[in-house]
């Protein structure tokens, strides 16, 4: 496989290459495909918390008010 990246991330790898904790180009490729792989497949422990939370809950009503803490809570976590 070939990647040709622009010269931000080119410099990026190279810049990671130098630190010395990546052996080569390929190594920081697979780190990066690792990290990507990990947040796109593995559950957030913050929303199965949330989500574990909510099942336990009593039912509430939605209104607006709920919305409003449902969102607030959300903006907290990033």
């Amino acid at each position: 496989m070939t990647v040709t990246l622009p010269p931000a991330l080119n410099q990026l790898v190279d810049r990671l290459v130098h630190t010395g904790r990546y052996t080569d180009e390929a190594d920081v490729v697979r780190e990066a495909l690792r990290v990507l792989e990990r947040q796109e497949f593995d559950e957030s422990p913050a929303l199965e918390a949330a989500i574990l939370e909510g099942v336990a809950s009593p039912h509430q009503p939605y209104d607006a008010s709920v919305m409003d803490r449902i969102r607030h809570n959300a903006r907290s976590l990033t």
